[in-house]
């Protein structure tokens, strides 16, 4: 979710009692199963860890502080894993936790502060034995995945957001969101051998999640401002370096293969959708891939590889929320509780 609309749900709800999850024990081994990461509400220290085991939909909740004895932190952006590492983007608490990808055991707390001010970490990509790590105050921070140390910073936009790699760049959406209503509209494409600003592109108002396809083209949600100007899909020709409306709806992306799962959430109706791009001939292959109603708050999906997806369901952001599977048909075949507001997930096949 935008980071402003954070401060509005918490003005309204702070006060409400969430749903219990029950304290269960450890999974016995991290495979065929799912890691979720449920970012909870900004300012709460509620984030969590739940592991779905695929094989009986059977649920271990408050995961990280069973194995670690301590909270996982505030407001989990995102979580990723590189090697045999995993990597949660901790914004409220401005860190990176990095686990041990087999045991989930905490390896280091990397601290993202400069001149004592939290940076405020929104998202993570890799690269090389680089990680990139968008900050809300105006850098991307470049950790070395062996060391786990921050080695250099690069400055960029307002509020970067979203980042993906692909050949020798980082883009970086700047979303400027901290400004709202005088928000950034730029896609940065840094150079990771010189770690400076080679193009600028203007996608429009409030770009947030990015994408890149095989040939190196980008994908972004420009989010607008939520009422008059739409959030949407913006396709970035990098070969002819121009910038497309595609007039698709959009808040959140999700790659696989070929294909561009994507979803999105009307802010001021609720209402939900799952449309699906295709990248290798840019068309639009279905714009409702789920009947409506089937999810209450659309917060991302996943897709697997035998064309079921998952779709995050974060029951209007103040209720344990669901991930809810479907086959490639668009048919519900299973809906599993998770935490508050769950928001990206790790597959252990």
């Amino acid at each position: 979710m935008h980071y402003i609309k954070w401060f509005a749900i918490i003005a309204l709800f702070v006060a409400c009692k969430k749903e219990a999850l029950p304290e269960d024990e450890t999974p016995r081994s991290l495979k065929n199963g799912l890691l979720v990461l449920n970012e909870g509400l900004f300012q709460q220290n509620n984030s969590a860890l739940t592991w779905i085991d695929l094989e009986d939909n059977s649920t271990t909740s408050s995961l990280f502080l069973n194995i670690n004895n301590r909270p996982l932190g505030d407001t989990g952006n995102d979580l990723k894993r590189y090697g045999g590492k995993v990597y949660v983007v901790m914004n409220g608490s401005s860190k990176v936790e990095v686990m041990n990808a087999y045991t989930l055991e905490s390896i280091k707390q990397v601290s993202l502060t400069y001149s004592q001010q939290g940076q405020q970490p929104r998202s993570i990509a890799f690269s090389g034995s680089k990680a990139y790590i968008s900050s809300y105050d105006g850098f991307v921070n470049i950790l070395d995945t062996t060391s786990l140390v921050i080695t250099d910073r690069i400055a960029v936009g307002n509020n970067p957001e979203g980042l993906t790699t692909h050949g020798n760049y980082l883009y970086v959406a700047n979303s400027g969101g901290l400004n709202f209503p005088n928000v950034d509209s730029t896609v940065h494409q840094i150079n990771l051998n010189t770690k400076e600003v080679e193009n600028s592109f203007h996608v429009g108002a409030n770009p947030g999640q990015v994408e890149s396809d095989s040939q190196g083209n980008i994908y972004v949600v420009k989010r607008g401002n939520y009422g008059n100007d739409p959030s949407e899909l913006v396709y970035i020709n990098t070969g002819s370096n121009t910038v497309t409306q595609l007039d698709v709806p959009a808040t959140s992306l999700h790659k696989k293969g070929e294909l561009l799962y994507i979803s999105y959430l009307d802010y001021n109706t609720q209402q939900s959708s799952l449309a699906l791009y295709d990248l290798s001939n840019q068309t639009l292959v279905n714009n409702s891939l789920i009947a409506a109603g089937s999810i209450q708050t659309l917060y991302g999906i996943y897709a697997f590889e035998n064309g079921d997806f998952m779709c995050f369901d974060a029951q209007g952001f103040t209720n344990s929320g669901y991930l809810k599977r479907f086959n490639s048909s668009g048919n519900l075949l299973n809906s599993i509780s998770a935490g508050l507001n769950p928001n990206k997930l790790i597959h252990y096949e």
